[in-house]
């Protein structure tokens, strides 16, 4: 079976250095921020950039009539607002912790000062922009040319915990999401997400026990199979 790919906006931990981890600490201000709780808005100005250090933070956007719709979740060993800070622009993104998280802000003339002195930190810098813009040309193409069933199961395997195996074929999920969160992550109305998790749990895509969601390991390999061939061409 092919791997799957890495583009989701569910993004892994990103491993960096112990040199870059001592670079960050030695210059920022760490910030403690409770789980559930909105950091950042749109319009308001950044004075520098940040590290996740600990924890998971999700970065979206606001709809006039309230719907919600997640770029990207972040989780240690991140970068963001870069992009902004470069640019000189205002946020146009609420930031918010889905957990209890520990940020390293790192104000604007350290960045500044780092980025033309310090090549770990550049290098670093580089590579996180480039992985989000990974992401966010994923995200296009999946709202532009992929169903919602589709998007729905690309998610839960995204999150599948395949490093255990639970009753001998299914597997547990690394995060849980509420339906609204999923609607959020997908780009679909709740109604349609209640349908289609009810169609899968059905199909023995999904199962759940005890209120947790469970993936079936066959029909995940069987969906990542398919999922690879449409990436590649080869259908």
């Amino acid at each position: 079976m092919s791997k799957m790919k890495t583009h989701s906006n569910i993004t892994s931990p990103q491993y960096h250095t112990a040199e870059l981890d001592q670079l960050l600490r030695e210059n920022s201000r760490i910030m403690s921020i409770p789980a559930k709780t909105v950091f950042l808005e749109p319009g308001e100005s950044m004075d520098g950039i940040y590290y996740i250090a600990k924890g998971r933070t999700r970065h979206y956007m606001v709809a006039h009539d309230g719907s919600e719709k997640v770029l990207y979740f972040l989780s240690e060993g991140w970068f963001f607002g870069e992009t902004t800070c470069n640019l000189q622009k205002t946020t146009e993104l609420f930031s918010k912790t889905d957990v209890d998280t520990v940020i390293y802000s790192i104000p604007m003339p350290v960045y500044w000062k780092l980025l033309s002195e310090n090549d770990t930190f550049c290098n670093a810098i580089i590579e996180s922009c480039c992985y989000k813009m990974l992401i966010m040309k994923h995200e296009i193409a999946s709202l532009s040319f992929n169903s919602c069933r589709y998007r729905l199961q690309y998610l839960f395997c995204t999150i599948a915990d395949t490093s255990r195996v639970v009753d001998g074929g299914w597997y547990d999920l690394r995060v849980t999401y509420s339906q609204n969160d999923i609607c959020s992550i997908i780009g679909s109305a709740r109604v349609t997400v209640a349908k289609l998790m009810a169609e899968l749990c059905g199909e023995g895509f999904l199962r759940t026990i005890n209120r947790s969601t469970q993936i079936n390991i066959q029909k995940y390999r069987e969906f990542l199979d398919r999922a690879n061939q449409l990436d590649t061409g080869d259908v």
